[in-house]
């Protein structure tokens, strides 16, 4: 006979058996599959409706199959017993797209009437160390190379990336010369606060109202002139060729476009710009037309806005097209693949414009500043162009993503670089107008839909990532000093003269 302390627990795991379905039970109660399914139905028809990359990942050269996908994500809710697994379903999908932008965020929750908001700052009464602090403008991203090449024997450094955080150097090469090493960490202004403080004082030294928007204009003028001087100042110490490093850069704005022009001192031609046809894209095309109909500065000349017509006639016809133009059903994504066609009806897409604004290229002087700053966003560039002679390679990895991208498709596209690394990440465009989040009303995910896309030259979309024209990867256990090793000896070996 088993002793009494047995016989008890025993007894004690028959009694709790009850009580452990009884839980199970009551959270199997609690799921409410429909309501799931509900959401992932909305998230894919809101696709259809907004996402400006469906069309190119319903394409085979995407390498991403949809109907496959929506088949595991079905299956996948079928399956679930609780929210968290039909959660992971949902994200399971979305991730399936490998596109960045398209990305689940925590909703925005609106502050409570009742709580006390502080009072604005006044900026107008701010020096330019605190201006630019509470405007956002940090040193974010640091200055080192995304490989340690200032680590290896025969590279000394130019600057420290201290007072700009933009590190550059010179690398010996041996036969094939010296090369120019130039670090642009990221392509949004705000992460480079010492120029921000230049243009505020210098804002100041001049009176006047304050103008965060030209104080912005400000910034961009000047990162462009001291990245020039920079490559100037490479080329002076006899640089050969010059790799600018872009990996681990998430990416920022439409700087990215602007840059290539510094590569270049003929003509560089942008992306043209794609929009989704839904309010998003709508939206898109009522701001230009209220920017070159209203938003000009006051010193705007009749001259300006006469030169300005023609393209804000061209915006209203396409915005009263597009308000005539019947939905489109998407929904054979998650049926069928075709091939990729913007211009097609079933691609549901639009082209406006360009990467870089109304035109894909502008000569300086045909215009008047004011115009040309208005049609075309890399006119703040112009006095900077062709800042650098001689071959360029731009050192690209996974992490390379957004503006980067752009930076990486204009340059090689219009022959200015090759690329040297990894693919990019794979972001491509993200929004043109005000994102507006979509929050599942039973899951409460939302997520972030991209509403516009950026051509290749051979017709594809950059979401797909860049390819480099020199792949490096890293062996099993190589270091990272291994890898910048491995780079500058591909660029030496691409330098070499052809037997």
């Amino acid at each position: 006979m088993p002793p009494y302390s047995v016989v008890k627990l025993a007894a004690a795991l028959l009694l709790s058996v009850p009580s452990c379905f009884a839980s199970t039970a009551a959270s199997d109660a609690a799921f409410d599959r429909q309501a799931w399914m509900q959401d992932y139905r909305l998230l894919k028809r809101e696709l259809e409706k907004r996402y400006s990359h469906l069309a190119w990942m319903a394409s085979p050269d995407s390498g991403v199959n949809l109907p496959d996908l929506d088949r595991q994500a079905q299956a996948a809710l079928a399956r679930a017993r609780s929210d968290a697994e039909a959660r992971q379903a949902i994200l399971d999908f979305q991730n399936g797209f490998r596109d960045g932008h398209f990305s689940s965020i925590k909703p925005v929750t609106e502050p409570s009437s009742t709580a006390a908001e502080p009072p604005k700052r006044d900026l107008s009464r701010d020096n330019a160390l605190d201006g630019c602090a509470s405007l956002g403008y940090v040193n974010g991203n640091g200055g080192a190379f995304s490989l340690p090449f200032e680590t290896l024997p025969g590279v000394r450094l130019t600057a420290d990336g201290l007072v700009l955080p933009m590190r550059s150097g010179i690398a010996d090469l041996g036969a094939a010369g010296k090369l120019a090493l130039l670090r642009i960490p990221s392509f949004t202004p705000r992460n480079y606060p010492q120029l921000c403080q230049q243009a505020w004082q210098a804002m100041l030294e001049r009176g006047g109202r304050f103008d965060p928007d030209k104080l912005f204009t400000d910034i961009m003028r000047a990162w462009y002139r001291e990245t020039a001087q920079r490559l100037r100042e490479l080329r002076a110490a006899g640089a050969r060729a010059l790799i600018v490093d872009i990996g681990d850069n998430p990416g920022g704005n439409d700087s990215g476009d602007a840059m290539s022009r510094l590569l270049a001192s003929g003509p560089v031609r942008s992306a043209p710009l794609w929009l989704a046809r839904s309010p998003q894209g709508e939206a898109y095309l009522r701001e230009w037309i209220e920017n070159l109909s209203a938003g000009l500065p006051p010193e705007a000349t009749a001259e300006d806005k006469a030169a300005l017509q023609p393209f804000l006639d061209a915006f209203r016809a396409q915005a009263s097209q597009w308000r005539q133009t019947p939905p489109v059903d998407m929904s054979w994504v998650w049926r069928e693949r075709r091939a990729f066609d913007p211009g097609a009806a079933r691609s549901r897409l639009v082209q406006v414009g360009y990467a870089s604004g109304a035109v894909d290229h502008l000569e300086p002087g045909r215009y008047s500043k004011i115009v040309s700053e208005a049609l075309f966003w890399p006119a703040q560039s112009f006095g900077s162009q062709g800042s650098w002679q001689g071959p360029v390679y731009l050192l690209t990895n996974g992490q390379t993503y957004s503006a980067a991208e752009m930076f990486a498709a204009v340059s090689r596209d219009n022959r200015l670089a090759k690329t040297v690394g990894q693919r990019t990440g794979g972001d491509g465009c993200g929004f043109m107008s005000k994102m507006q989040p979509l929050v599942l009303p039973h899951s409460g995910l939302s997520f972030r839909i991209p509403d516009c896309v950026r051509l290749r030259a051979d017709g594809s979309d950059e979401v797909a990532g860049i390819a480099p024209d020199l792949p490096v990867s890293a062996a099993p256990g190589e270091s990272r000093r291994a890898m910048a090793q491995k780079t500058l000896q591909a660029i030496a070996a691409d330098l070499a003269p052809r037997p």
